[in-house]
């Protein structure tokens, strides 16, 4: 008897144990530098759950003090395009912001989920404040379904 309960007990224990599945799909994109400023990097976009993406900036050579507003736009980098989400800050000191949009809906009314991400005709900007130079762009790159930016000039951004 006490031999079977032993082979429950560790039979419980290897089946309690056993690694989860990680269902968890994420894609990167590179943040290139604006003019002659050393700031760039990436965003990794996460998702978490259907409808819950979050979006995890990390810039290199950002300054303590400042504060860097981000933006998700729709179209191309070289484009105006629409603001489609304001993202968290860039955090100078760290060089990171870290946004959680959950069952968000886009401006066409549609949910934005990983796969319509994937599918975005997108870009990020980073932007230098949010004061006098709101307009100016730290860092840039495209993102979802558009190829990685060859430089053919940066749009400003109206998003503010």
């Amino acid at each position: 008897m006490k031999r079977l309960l032993l082979v429950v007990f560790v039979c419980s224990m290897v089946v309690s144990c056993a690694p989860e599945e990680d269902n968890t799909r994420s894609s990167s994109y590179l943040l290139h530098r604006a003019n002659y400023n050393p700031v760039k990097g990436e965003i990794v976009v996460t998702e978490l759950a259907p409808g819950k993406l979050q979006f995890h900036i990390q810039l290199e050579n950002t300054s303590e003090g400042y504060v860097h507003p981000a933006h998700l736009h729709f179209g191309d980098i070289s484009e105006v395009g629409e603001l489609a989400f304001r993202l968290e800050p860039v955090d100078g000191a760290t060089g990171e912001s870290l946004t959680v949009l959950d069952q968000q809906s886009l401006p066409d009314g549609s949910l934005l989920t990983y796969d319509s991400f994937l599918d975005m005709d997108g870009s990020i900007k980073i932007h230098m404040n949010d004061g006098y130079f709101k307009h100016m762009v730290l860092a840039f790159g495209n993102v979802g379904q558009n190829e990685d930016y060859l430089f053919d000039g940066v749009a400003v951004c109206t998003g503010h």
